[in-house]
């Protein structure tokens, strides 16, 4: 009983190291950002043009998300609007394919702004690997109508080289040290040829 014991504690302590990865480079690295700060190679967006060599925040989530998912969809409506003159794109990634078409999610992103872009994995299990690879948790639930999906509804801001620098991980955001956080990068990055 006592060796079960502490294996289920050894399970919780790794399990608790394992979310805790991506939040140790704010801790040990550079304290000066209001986000994580993080420098991590994350997978590229399958649909998604990155052509235009823009800074990208982006977001996990999906149409029929009833909490946490609006929430973050203002945050980064009132970001773009504060961020107009910047070389910035919104992307939204759905976690849920099946039920999120793309003509749905483009004309949502339309309606946010110019510089809001829709990606739709072809798979539930394609969308949750591609947000496994940013670091994002993401899992299928049942639901009273259905499924949903426990996720975590953080905000990533990636370089055009596709390295995920800073992590918003809840949607209480001050807004004015997020904008104060990405004028910052992008100042950073002004040798890059940023559009």
């Amino acid at each position: 009983m006592q060796k079960s014991y502490r294996n289920i504690l050894l399970f919780v302590f790794a399990l608790g190291l394992l979310v805790s990865l991506p939040l140790l480079g704010h801790i040990t690295k550079d304290s000066q950002y209001y986000g994580f700060k993080t420098d991590l190679e994350v997978p590229v967006l399958p649909g998604y043009d990155a052509e235009a060599e823009r800074l990208r925040l982006v977001f996990f989530g999906y149409q029929h998300c009833g909490t946490v998912c609006p929430l973050q969809l203002m945050n980064l409506k009132e970001l773009h609007k504060r961020l107009m003159q910047q070389p910035v794109n919104f992307v939204f990634v759905t976690l849920d394919p099946e039920r999120d078409s793309q003509q749905e999610l483009d004309q949502i992103m339309s309606a946010m702004g110019e510089n809001f872009y829709a990606v739709r994995p072809e798979t539930q299990a394609e969308a949750q690997a591609l947000a496994m690879g940013f670091s994002e948790y993401a899992g299928k639930v049942t639901a009273a109508e259905g499924y949903d999906f426990n996720h975590g509804a953080r905000i990533y801001a990636v370089t055009p080289d596709n390295r995920r620098h800073l992590l918003y991980v809840t949607p209480e955001l001050d807004l004015d040290r997020v904008e104060a956080d990405i004028e910052r990068l992008l100042a950073g990055l002004k040798g890059r040829n940023l559009k």
